[in-house]
């Protein structure tokens, strides 16, 4: 009983605790309550908006770009034609001035150029056509003398090398793309392995370029993957196989060089386009650089009748879009989506990218297109053969894409390069007809300072053909120079 009553005493003092107190426990509540509220409203305000993330980048902190996908086949790093740590100039050139492109400029439909009369221009020379550039004796002396010096550096066995007999050899390695160079030069002014002077070098080159073939198609003759030369070889001898085929009817070619060409439609990226140093899965990341080639050699493919899929162009042109240096402006072009704009480059792949643009289908008068050329034929882009300002591999993209549009500032522009390489020929000894890959050095990306003498004497070769090696795409007749096919 005395136990049941002391319970009872502390649960009324409990209660009368309670009910003396409540008011004291209601301002504490509503005190912290308060507090509660202050906090919460100062954490919001504070992190509304989140912080920029930083990292490093060669020892200086830059926001953090939006996060792009890694390809699972990125090729393995090798200087390409692309290097983004070339030297720079004392004084950089400075932005292009253009015209703003509009908003609402329609995007042109692809459609790939009409080439049945492509190369109706190539002398037939068993056919009695007249030679290329014979009104032009100091063009044609020099193309005579540097397609006897390419013609004297094939090895017995067929093929040609970056890396010599000759002086200021390069020290790249592929044999596939030294041979592809090479049989381009030679063909490029009509010489075939059924017609011409150097008939037997050139059957010679191409036999030996079909024994490297793989059962896959691909005439890269080393087998590791990743290597940087690889698509560019590969592409140069395919134009090289397509090229013979459509020049002679040799139906003995036409199986390689649909190898060839079934072996670049299935390296392409097939949803983002592009192509690079190894066949690209979807999340692989081309670059325009090789791309051009790549492209270059199906537009010679379509002249051999060996087409590809309207895809493969379609996906190209979804390729183009992304190395557009701005979104609605398709006039100048970068190397590669994810790389910022390097102004060392914008000559070379805007040149690139146009002419891209012209073999999938623009018209001659587009927007775009007129800006471009402003661009390439502008002041700072003047043709120069001077120390880290000569650029080869700029000028024959530029001289095919003025060529295919023609006119007075063709004329002018390819004048003005025609000088300048016919003054810097070599004109006596043993390097009679080549040019020096290194008197003046040529800028980081024209490649003549790893690819070597007979690089540079080629596509030297190229530039100085351009008039004679394709009809342009936009003539609506054969020239009179064609002598017939």
């Amino acid at each position: 009983m005395r136990q049941l009553v002391e319970e009872w005493s502390w649960q009324r003092r409990l209660w009368r605790e309670a009910k003396n107190g409540w008011k004291g426990v209601l301002a504490s509540v509503v005190f912290h309550a308060i507090l509660l509220f202050l906090m919460t409203l100062f954490i919001v305000t504070a992190f509304q908006e989140e912080p920029q993330m930083l990292y490093l980048s060669w020892g200086t902190a830059v926001e953090e770009e939006p996060e792009v996908i890694t390809p699972d086949v990125e090729p393995i790093r090798i200087p390409s034609l692309s290097m983004n740590n070339s030297p720079s100039r004392e004084t950089p050139d400075p932005q292009p001035e253009q015209e703003a492109a509009p908003a609402t400029e329609p995007k042109p439909a692809v459609r790939p150029v009409n080439v049945s009369a492509a190369l109706a221009n190539r002398p037939r020379r068993s056919l009695g056509s007249p030679s290329p550039n014979a009104n032009d004796l100091d063009l044609r002396e020099a193309l005579d003398r540097a397609t006897a010096w390419i013609a004297q550096q094939q090895y017995e066995d067929g093929h040609w090398s970056l890396n010599g007999p000759y002086p200021d050899a390069g020290s790249i390695q592929t044999s596939t793309g030294a041979t592809s160079l090479a049989l381009l030069a030679l063909l490029g002014d009509g010489h075939t392995h059924v017609d011409g002077e150097y008939k037997s070098q050139v059957d010679k080159g191409l036999r030996w370029l079909i024994r490297q073939q793989r059962p896959s198609g691909d005439l890269f003759d080393i087998l590791e993957e990743g290597r940087e030369p690889h698509f560019y070889a590969h592409a140069q001898g395919t134009i090289a196989l397509c090229e013979a085929l459509a020049l002679t009817g040799d139906e003995s070619l036409r199986a390689p060089a649909e190898r060839a060409v079934q072996f670049l439609v299935d390296a392409q990226n097939p949803v983002q386009g592009g192509w690079k140093y190894r066949p690209l899965t979807e999340t692989g990341i081309g670059d325009l650089s090789v791309t051009g080639w790549a492209l270059m050699a199906l537009h010679t493919a379509r002249m051999a009748k060996i087409p590809a899929p309207l895809e493969v162009y379609m996906v190209s042109d979804r390729f183009l879009d992304s190395v557009q240096e701005q979104q609605l402006n398709r006039s100048l072009y970068k190397y590669r989506p994810d790389f910022p704009v390097d102004e060392s480059q914008r000559m070379s792949m805007t040149a690139e990218g146009l002419l891209c643009r012209q073999w999938l289908g623009w018209e001659k008068n587009d927007p775009a297109m007129k800006r471009g050329v402003d661009f390439l034929v502008s002041t700072q882009n003047r043709p120069e053969w001077l120390a880290h300002r000569r650029n080869v591999y700029a000028w024959y993209y530029t001289a095919q894409t003025l060529h295919n549009l023609g006119g007075s500032r063709w004329e002018k522009w390819f004048a003005e390069v025609q000088h300048l390489i016919l003054k810097h020929q070599a004109t006596a000894g043993p390097t009679r007809g080549s040019w020096h890959p290194s008197r003046p050095p040529g800028a980081f990306q024209e490649r003549s300072h790893d690819a070597g003498r007979l690089y540079l004497t080629v596509m030297c070769v190229l530039i100085l053909e351009t008039p004679h090696r394709h009809q342009p795409v936009y003539a609506e007749e054969p020239s009179p120079m064609s002598g017939g096919r």
